[in-house]
């Protein structure tokens, strides 16, 4: 047993918050675990020091340590400001409230080091284990990008990129910045315009492929050989170019992996070559690429919408039943000839209307 603090979190936001900063203390190799009753629990090893959180769903935060300067240091990251903890001894527990934002002006570690190859073999132990969760463990500026509608039958294909720094970086984890999966529609809507206020508006780049263009662009490809993964490289590489001539001090970004990584590397050009792109799965661990898959989400929420009032016909998200049947409403009143301007027709829902 070691030493512990006993913290309540209500909020999601500041859950999440939590996680991430945890997560970016690079001095340890951090690892995470499913536990009943528990959103998250992660536990953490750097020699001889071990540290071990669990966030149960109930709201309660349990934080217990090797020893106590590890104990301090985790409990100043989760809460700035905060006085060490006077716990000592085994299972001592201390009682504190998290408020839901960090007060102004306070620091949260982001744990970056030195930048590391994104090949398996050069890849140092730490980064290895990290990149299972998709925490990269690099430093400076960076452009994260994302997607969204990859897996939607009905709407466009977003990609969104978002070039992040030293300074924005804390303040998008204070805003409860995560992976837009784990968020509602509403409370995208609201961060998207907290992160474009964040970060400025030349530090966002947004590329939108509706249907038309959408199903043009795939049989091109499909007649050349090419997949979707061409097509979504072909995206995130443009929002990288782009973000580059706004941002030209940025020289690293990060992607989620889909496919071979040199989808995207293949499509890059002349101030793209010149960067180091680390691609990993579950990228939304990095706060940037969680930015760019609000933003991302958000256009396409938003043309999602703008569709289904264009045509009268609700158009559901994803691929499921009950798009299916909507889109047999949408063949009755618009025709199977205008499909292409609302759906992905490659899907093989169409093939079942």
């Amino acid at each position: 047993m070691g030493n512990s603090i006993k913290l309540s979190v209500k909020p999601s936001g500041e859950r999440q918050r939590i996680k991430q900063a945890v997560l970016s203390l690079s001095r340890f190799t951090w690892g995470e675990k499913s536990e009943q009753y528990c959103d998250y629990r992660l536990d953490g090893q750097s020699g001889s020091h071990w540290a071990r959180l669990k966030q149960f769903t109930n709201g309660t935060l349990y934080v217990e340590a090797s020893d106590l300067e590890t104990l301090n240091t985790l409990q100043t990251l989760i809460s700035p400001g905060a006085q060490p903890a006077l716990a000592v001894g085994a299972a001592a527990q201390q009682q504190l409230t998290l408020n839901p934002t960090v007060a102004d002006g306070t620091k949260i570690r982001t744990g970056f080091s030195k930048a590391v190859s994104t090949s398996s073999a050069e890849m140092p132990k730490a980064v290895k284990s990290a990149s299972t969760r998709g925490l990269l463990d690099i430093t400076g500026d960076y452009i994260g990008t994302d997607e969204s509608g990859k897996g939607d039958y009905f709407g466009p294909l977003v990609i969104a990129g978002v070039c992040v720094t030293d300074k924005t970086v804390p303040v998008l984890l204070q805003l409860g910045v995560m992976d837009s999966k784990k968020l509602t529609d509403k409370l995208i809507g609201g961060l998207a315009l907290k992160i474009i206020e964040t970060v400025g508006e030349s530090a966002v780049s947004i590329v939108e492929i509706g249907p038309k263009k959408y199903n043009a662009l795939y049989e091109t490809m499909k007649a050349r050989g090419k997949n979707l993964n061409h097509m979504l490289a072909w995206g995130h590489a443009t929002v990288i170019e782009n973000l580059l001539g706004t941002c030209p001090d940025c020289t690293q970004a990060i992607a989620d992996q889909f496919g071979n990584e040199m989808y995207i590397k293949s499509q890059l050009k002349e101030k793209g070559k010149g960067i180091t792109l680390y691609q990993t799965p579950r990228a939304e661990a990095n706060v940037g690429v969680a930015a760019a898959s609000i933003l991302a989400r958000h256009r396409f929420v938003n043309r999602m919408r703008q569709l289904s009032d264009r045509f009268g016909v609700n158009l559901p998200k994803g691929a499921s039943g009950q798009v299916k049947a909507q889109a047999r409403v949408f063949v009755s009143k618009h025709g199977k000839a205008n499909l292409g301007e609302v759906a992905k027709l490659h899907f093989k829902t169409t093939l079942e209307l």
